[in-house]
């Protein structure tokens, strides 16, 4: 079930087999069919040469189970290119490759789940898209195709900070969703708040690898950046409440960078064009639409050598044992839509309304 509350307190590598491109190459591919990777291919290069609509992102989302991270192309490997409406060709790979769907949970349910999210995030949720957007929709059905006895709601709570803060310590709320986990196998290296997020919490499987971008603007004296210690001087912004940890992996913090946060998703893009920052970093997707919604799509580089992905995932309290228990019907929900291709589909309907709106 679905339903809606109003507000409340609430990463191209050069090494052996990678490579980058070169003018004239990537010049084959065919929308509807399969490419073979060579020598000087990136995934935005492949993804322009095709005309994938939705860019390297869908071409991306089209070949997970190939592709570890939009910026890492090996040669031979042998990409699905996504058909003109967005769908993939007959008889293409699931988009996660196994032999057979798991079982579904079927432990008797004790209560309905109460599973949050927010608003202001498209494409990923937002109570006034489709579905509650691309990642609402997914846990949506992970829920139904887990266990489709367990009851649920899946409630908006516009206060982002308040989920990991108070509601799912508290046990105001269940589970949350799409937050981002840290490589918590390191957990020693990341700071206190990224820190949090291991020690505190469970974590569902990874719904979605969220591609994060670097801007800044045409002829900056970052423009020509290669790595992220060109970045080294710099002022940086990302939006409040979100992840940090891959710019501390990076070492992109005090007093290397100068860190700057602003409450509004886009007022980064303002301190961009104001030049109170230098850079901007957030996710592609929203990022790309902020900066449209600005009109400075003429005024602003992306620093593609610098593109990460981090995963999205539900969070739980690791207090909440009802939560715990309940948390492999996401799991297998989601192996389930994913082996189905409605993962895929559910992403290509989400991205091509981004585009045309």
């Amino acid at each position: 079930m679905y339903k809606a509350s109003t507000s409340m307190a609430l990463a191209v590598a050069a090494a052996a087999g990678f490579t980058t491109i070169t003018a004239g190459q990537a010049q084959a591919q065919e929308a509807c069919s399969t490419y073979t990777v060579v020598r000087g291919d990136t995934l935005s290069g492949i993804a322009s040469a095709a005309d994938v609509r939705g860019g390297f992102r869908v071409l991306f989302d089209a070949n997970t189970n190939v592709l570890d991270s939009p910026n890492l192309l090996e040669v031979g490997q042998v990409l699905t290119i996504p058909c003109a409406d967005g769908s993939l060709p007959t008889g293409a790979a699931p988009v996660v490759a196994a032999s057979t769907a798991p079982a579904p949970v079927t432990s008797a349910p004790a209560r309905p789940l109460r599973i949050a999210t927010a608003s202001d995030y498209a494409p990923f949720t937002d109570e006034n898209l489709p579905g509650g957007g691309m990642i609402t929709r997914m846990v949506d059905r992970s829920m139904q195709l887990g266990n489709a006895d367990q009851e649920y709601d899946i409630i908006f709570i516009n206060d982002w900070g308040s989920h990991l803060e108070t509601l799912l310590p508290t046990g105001a709320v269940d589970m949350a969703f799409p937050w981002f986990r840290p490589d918590c196998s390191r957990v020693e290296n990341l700071g206190p708040a990224s820190a949090y997020r291991c020690t505190e919490f469970n974590h569902s499987d990874p719904f979605y690898e969220i591609i994060v971008d670097f801007y800044t603007l045409n002829g900056s004296a970052y423009a020509n950046a290669q790595s992220t210690n060109d970045l080294f001087g710099a002022r940086i912004c990302r939006p409040e409440a979100w992840f940090v940890f891959d710019l501390e992996a990076a070492q992109l913090v005090e007093p290397n960078i100068t860190y700057v946060t602003t409450v509004a998703q886009n007022g980064c893009f303002q301190l961009l064009k104001d030049g109170e920052v230098d850079i901007v970093t957030y996710d592609a997707l929203p990022a790309e639409e902020d900066i449209r919604s600005a009109g400075m799509e003429d005024a602003v580089a992306t620093l593609e050598p610098l593109r990460g992905t981090v995963s999205s995932h539900i969070f739980v309290s690791k207090n909440n044992a009802f939560a715990n228990e309940a948390l492999p019907i996401i799991n297998a929900g989601l192996e389930q839509l994913r082996l189905s291709g409605e993962w895929f589909n559910i992403v290509r309907e989400s991205i091509q309304e981004t585009v045309e709106n």
